[in-house]
């Protein structure tokens, strides 16, 4: 009897090797649809995919994602979208998607990624200077007149948010100074501290070192002004959808799974996303500790097409657009919809 149970155990540890090693080569030869995926590494926008990547949900769902860091604005990977040079990209919903979508740069959004929401930081928020906040000399939005605004980028997010500033207090810009002096986000803290400007739109985590450094007060995000607003989007090339729609969904399907382990954190930061988020950006944690908390990322990640066109309407009021396109035809959640139900994200 004891002997038969040692060629029993035998048997099974050799087929148990067996099945190892044929599970091994099956991964070995499995074959990797390529996604060129292109982002800026500086913003904590891109949280839940710096997560993606580093947690392999990317490639446990049959991606060989190759990452492509860029610097500065979103607006300039929408070329790079329409040509076909990258795969799948982040964009914002400024004047140059709406333009350049007019002009024939055909690209597809395809879900949303940050949105402002109670209880979480805002990507953009407009900065005080100290001296003015200290005297209460710049409390409500009305007390703007007269004063010199700055809006990091025309027609990016932070101009968004501090045109929209102005608009909601019946101010023109006729009623302000409005510039558009900084070349790095480096360059705001010193014009503040110049008072070369006495209020400026940036982007987070500089609004906190500026608050950090006394130079200014961190006053009003997205949520105070446009709570309706979605900042940002990933999107697909045309071809790279119509020709590959299996990896676009994917590609979504591991993302969501990377936004619902962020969501786990209820808009604080835990030691992991602050690691993570450290590595990525190359800033340190203690800096973005004093953020206070992280973005919201919804977890089914649907875009509101009212959204897009109050966004376009603003654009076109201010000059920027001229030829409004139809929001509807540069959005596609067929594949959303699809990694919603494999990310359980119903």
């Amino acid at each position: 009897m004891t002997h038969g149970f040692k060629r029993l155990g035998l048997l099974l540890a050799i087929l148990s090797l067996s099945l190892s090693c044929a599970v091994a080569q099956a991964q070995a030869s499995r074959q990797y649809q390529k996604v060129r995926f292109s982002l800026n590494p500086a913003q904590i926008i891109y949280l839940p995919l710096f997560l993606a990547v580093e947690r392999g949900y990317f490639r446990a769902e049959g991606l060989d994602v190759q990452v492509m860091p860029y610097k500065g604005s979103a607006n300039s990977q929408m070329p790079l979208l329409a040509r076909g040079d990258v795969d799948i990209s982040a964009v914002i919903a400024g004047p140059a998607m709406f333009n350049q979508f007019s002009e024939g740069f055909n690209i597809k959004l395809i879900s949303t990624l940050t949105e402002p929401k109670q209880g979480y930081r805002d990507g953009a928020v407009l900065v005080v200077r100290k001296d003015l906040w200290d005297a209460a000399a710049i409390r409500k939005l009305q007390d703007l007149k007269g004063r010199k605004v700055d809006g990091a980028v025309e027609g990016n997010p932070v101009d968004f948010l501090l045109r929209s500033a102005l608009y909601s207090a019946d101010l023109k810009k006729s009623d302000v100074t409005l510039s558009y002096k900084p070349r790095t986000p480096g360059d705001t803290p010193e014009i503040l501290r110049q008072k070369v400007v006495d209020v400026a739109g940036v982007s987070e985590p500089t609004a906190t070192l500026i608050e950090s450094r006394g130079i200014g007060v961190r006053w009003l995000s997205y949520k105070d002004v446009v709570p309706w607003y979605q900042e940002s989007y990933l999107a697909s090339s045309e071809a790279f959808l119509r020709d590959h729609p299996a990896a676009v969904s994917s590609f979504l399907t591991a993302y969501l799974k990377a936004v619902r382990e962020v969501a786990k954190a209820r808009g604080q930061w835990t030691p992991e996303l602050l690691a993570l988020a450290a590595k990525w950006t190359g800033l340190p944690e203690d800096l973005l500790r004093s953020v206070g908390g992280i973005p919201y990322w919804n977890e089914k990640a649907g875009i509101r097409l009212e959204s897009l066109a109050r966004v376009q309407r603003f654009w076109v009021e201010s000059g920027l657009v001229k030829k409004p396109i139809d929001p509807a035809k540069v959005v596609d959640m067929t594949q959303l919809e699809r990694a919603r139900q494999a990310a359980g994200a119903h």
